[in-house]
């Protein structure tokens, strides 16, 4: 019997012991800084719609703290093309800095997500809490469901145009998707800005249509601002005319996404359409 009891009060301990080892565990993740749930994204990009933010700490917000800005989206958002790393969310940053603001940035951009995948992507409780604290919200998304919708930028090379029945069917699901987007953040956070990119014509000069791809891209961006008005604090800043007849000088060696110049064009433009209250 001594021995029975002995081997019993060794496995309670044992399993004591593992249990407070599990719990210590969890406390000291659930005193994560928000800012580890960003490289979390970030250093695990196997598949787009699978890359998660974990869940931040809400903490209350101090008169003299950092602006937060939330930058969502595809490899716009992540700054692919330019050689500074600094995109148009990293400009935008050094814009307000510039200016006397204090900013921090959670760029949860992601290369090659579609509309479809951030419709997924928002709906994670690390994302929405990243929602919920921010004082600006960038959405940038649309232009990979065009060129993977019609095969990707180098099938277009000296052909004759797009296929005009494939863009506005993808525009329809584009549309119900951005719906879901928008109504998911201002589910998250009724009030904080929310700025959506319109879309620029990265097609041009490749083909000669006569202007139908510039056409169906300025309906799209139509059909964009006029989502976006149904949301309260959402606004769409158009950035079609800054790449109009400037592909070459403003497109990396892609033909797709913006080089340096091109990125540091476009953070201008946010920042001049930003709510006073920014601007210092």
């Amino acid at each position: 019997m001594k021995k029975k009891r002995s081997f019993l009060w060794g496995s309670v301990v044992t399993l004591a012991l593992a249990s407070a080892a599990v719990l210590s565990a969890g406390f000291i993740l659930a005193l994560s800084e928000p800012g580890e749930a960003a490289s979390t994204l970030q250093s695990h990009p196997a598949s787009t719609a699978q890359q998660e933010a974990q869940p931040a700490v809400a903490v209350d917000k101090k008169a003299d703290d950092p602006l937060l800005i939330v930058a969502i989206g595809d490899s716009l958002t992540k700054g692919i093309g330019d050689t500074s790393g600094k995109g148009y969310v990293g400009n935008l940053k050094s814009r307000l800095e510039a200016a006397g603001q204090k900013v921090n940035v959670q760029n949860l951009g992601i290369s090659g997500l579609e509309s479809t995948e951030l419709v997924k992507s928002v709906q994670n409780p690390g994302v929405q809490q990243y929602f919920q604290d921010a004082e600006l919200i960038m959405v940038s998304i649309g232009g990979n469901d065009i060129t993977h919708s019609i095969g990707g930028v180098d099938k277009l090379i000296g052909a004759k145009g797009v296929d005009e029945n494939t863009i506005l069917e993808t525009q329809a699901a584009y549309t119900k998707n951005v719906q879901e987007v928008l109504a998911s953040i201002r589910k998250s956070n009724a009030k904080t800005p929310v700025i959506v990119l319109g879309l620029y014509n990265p097609f041009e000069g490749l083909f000669e249509d006569q202007g139908k791809s510039d056409q169906l891209l300025l309906d799209w961006n139509e059909n964009l601002r006029k989502v976006a008005q149904a949301y309260p604090h959402v606004k769409v800043v158009p950035m079609f005319d800054l790449f109009q007849w400037n592909n070459s000088t403003l497109l990396s060696y892609d033909h797709f996404h913006p080089n340096n110049e091109g990125y540091a064009k476009m953070a201008e433009r946010i920042y001049s359409g930003l709510p006073k209250e920014f601007l210092k």
